[in-house]
Formats: structure tokens, sequence, C-alpha cells
């Protein structure tokens, strides 16, 4: 089994280690990358990649190993800690990327037997909509089997 991992910060911090757990629990090979140290560039709205093809995109050397690794990806774990109330801001930036792949746009097929989850945590509240931003886009890719998991420290870690 092929996994890829992406990390929504570059620090391993507790997002960090559920997820790298959930991957040794599964097993096989993992491809871990850290946003924003292995992508961190925002989409400009060019469209090159909706009317050119990805390839066009001014980013796409950078993105491509990541493409890559999710398209040869069985599961596709996606972490992000809470960052006001949605994932951060390089998880948002990479999504981005992404917008040509979505159904609407030009379906992937690779992307139709592909199992996901995706993983949120904090100390508070905002978890579900952290977590919904990943799902969406992954939903819109074509996944069909999406896990949501939230987790906050136990009041005895504090």
């Amino acid at each position: 089994m092929k996994i890829a991992l992406i990390n929504g910060q570059n620090h391993k911090g507790s997002t960090y280690h559920v997820g790298r757990m959930l991957a040794d629990k599964l097993g096989g090979e993992v491809t871990e990358f850290f946003l924003p140290r292995d992508f961190g560039e925002f989409c400009c709205g060019c469209t090159n990649c909706f009317m050119k093809g990805e390839e066009k995109c001014p980013h796409y050397e950078k993105l491509d190993p990541i493409t890559k690794a999710v398209d040869e990806a069985d599961v596709l774990i996606l972490t992000s800690p809470v960052y006001v109330y949605h994932c951060t801001g390089s998880m948002k930036a990479w999504l981005d990327h992404y917008g040509w792949r979505w159904i609407v746009h030009r379906p992937e097929e690779k992307m139709f037997s592909k199992r996901a989850v995706v993983i949120s945590t904090a100390a508070g509240a905002g978890m579900k909509s952290t977590n919904k931003d990943m799902a969406d886009s992954l939903s819109f890719w074509g996944v069909p089997k999406i896990c949501l998991l939230y987790t906050s420290p136990s009041p005895r870690d504090k």
C-alpha cells in the first residue's frame, strides 16, 4: 500500500504525530510532505491549469512531486491543526492549486479508487470546519471514501 501524507505545517506537533501514527498503523510505503516547506506557493489565479493544462501552472515544477505522490498513493492523509477555525494557510494554498482537478473541470480517474483521511487537532474548537476544508477538496477530486478524524489534547496533557 502507498500512502501520501500531506502535513499542513512544518513542525512535528500533535497533528503531525496523529497523522504519522495512522500512516504507521496502516503500513506500507509512506511519502510525506510538509507545507509550506515542500510547497509554499499561492495560486495566482492565472487559470493556466484550467485552460492550457496543469503543467502550465507557474508553480508546476514545485507542485509536481506532490501531485505524483498523490496520484500513486492508495491512501491520502491530510493533516492540519486548527488555524482561526480553518486549515492552515499553507494547506489551503496547496489545495487551491488543484482546482483544475475538480470533477466539474477535469476529473482524474485515479482519484475514484482512493481512500482518504483528514486529521485536525485543536486545544479548543474548530476541528469540524478545518476538516471540512480538506474533505471538500478531496470529495470534489472524486475520492469516494473520506474519513474525518478530530482530536484534542487530553486535560491531563496540559
